[in-house]
């Protein structure tokens, strides 16, 4: 179906013909990432030849193309020997080469609305590193949390609406998604490093796992939005609705004799909240609330009806960020709260994160040392990224870092094995 939607648009909107100058532009990227595992195994992790390209075009005075397209070869998949606990055959082929469209759509700049119709990113939210309302788009987790939002993004084919209205001497932004390309997220391949830790089975069970049904391009899982947004008294406010596909699925349990079967199950569920931000000085004041109703959870039970259930959830984010004499210091607390008791579910009634952000730069903003800090104060888990980055010239930038877990369990404790410092080298036209 996608195949032929774009044509199909260019000419029900009778764009430019061939006859009509049009203004192409091209940027983009070529990268090394190069990440070894000083924890663990100790092996290359990757030594990726990354190419980014996003092209543009000006189509009219009001159309617009925006596209990127995201590629690699991971040569570390050649030269790490192939095994059969983390580097088997699949394994490798999933991460040796990747190539992905991460956007491709039309832009129509009106007087008072934008319309976008196509591939696409969509951002919701105010928190940094962790997601609360910024869940349009799935992820691609092949390597956990770590890669940036921007790349680990899955775009999706989409029509937005964003339209600007001036009501009683304030300004208004009403937006307007509809998603008939719902997706699920990805993750990393069962038996990789990344991968999620799985469900043990009981003493004397085998596991299987099986495929589940994913949301794909059909009329029943067309996924919608709407978001609200303005600035009243000097606050940046946002209202969001969503109702859409929870990213990652829950696992229906089935035991029986010698045999523990897995089902990932994908549900649905209609996400409301809001976003506040505000500058104080040097500080600025920000936070999301996102309340999941119907949100699918994982339960204790061990057959279909048991293990698997629904319960609204309260996600809640806070942060500051502190920005003086070339130092930005940004504390951030996450919570997440199911409301009435319940013994029967598989995760804690309260949870959450705490992040602490700090960066500065020297020789002239040349030199820049950063490093990000998480702790799963439910799970006593931790993540530590350290990183350091100099830019050469306006183009040419190289960066040194490093990925830390701890925890024995947890969200970040499952990876406490994978330790690892990385280099990158990035040319930018």
């Amino acid at each position: 179906m996608k195949r032929w939607l774009m044509p199909a648009l260019a000419g029900l909107l009778q764009l430019p013909t061939a006859a009509v100058a049009i203004e192409w532009t091209l940027h983009g990227a070529l990268k090394n990432e190069t990440a070894y595992f000083i924890a663990g195994e100790k092996r290359l992790d990757k030594l990726q030849s990354r190419l980014d390209l996003k092209p543009e075009a000006i189509l009219s005075d009001r159309w617009e193309f925006r596209g990127r397209v995201l590629g690699w070869y991971d040569a570390a998949m050649d030269i790490e020997p192939t095994n059969n606990r983390d580097l088997t055959p699949g394994i490798k082929q999933h991460y040796r080469t990747y190539l992905q469209s991460k956007e491709a759509y039309l832009l129509y700049g009106g007087d008072a609305f934008d319309f976008r119709i196509g591939q696409q990113q969509m951002v919701w939210g105010k928190t940094d590193g962790l997601r609360m309302l910024d869940i349009i788009n799935p992820l691609d987790m092949r390597e956990f949390i770590l890669d940036d939002f921007l790349d680990s993004r899955i775009g999706l084919w989409s029509a937005r609406l964003n339209w600007y209205a001036d009501i009683g001497g304030s300004q208004h932004e009403f937006e307007f998604i509809v998603i008939p390309d719902a997706r699920a997220g990805e993750f990393a391949p069962t038996g990789s490093r990344w991968a999620y830790a799985m469900p043990v089975a009981p003493a004397g069970a085998a596991l299987a796992v099986q495929a589940g049904r994913k949301p794909g391009w059909r009329a029943a899982d067309t996924e919608a939005g709407i978001a609200w947004r303005s600035n009243i008294a000097g606050w940046d406010l946002s209202l969001n609705w969503l109702y859409g596909w929870k990213d990652s699925p829950n696992m229906q349990k089935n035991l029986t004799p010698g045999l523990l079967t897995l089902t990932p199950v994908y549900q649905r569920m209609n996400t409301v909240g809001g976003s506040f931000s505000n500058a104080f000085g040097p500080m600025v004041l920000r936070g999301e609330l996102a309340v999941n109703i119907g949100e699918g959870i994982n339960k204790t039970g061990t057959t279909p009806l048991t293990s698997v259930g629904r319960k609204t959830t309260v996600n809640a984010a806070f942060g500051v960020d502190y920005t003086k004499n070339n130092w930005r210091i940004s504390p951030q607390l996450f919570i997440r709260h199911l409301p009435g008791r319940d013994t029967t579910i598989a995760e804690d009634q309260t949870s959450g994160f705490v992040s602490l952000m700090i960066s500065t730069d020297y020789m002239n903003e040349k030199l820049k040392p950063e490093v990000i800090g998480l702790y799963d104060w439910a799970g006593g888990s931790w993540m530590l990224r350290p990183k350091l980055a100099y830019e050469f010239s306006d183009q040419i930038m190289a960066r040194l870092g490093a990925d830390l877990f701890g925890g024995s369990t947890g969200f970040f404790g499952q990876f406490d094995k994978n330790d690892r410092v990385y280099t990158e080298v990035e040319y930018t036209f």
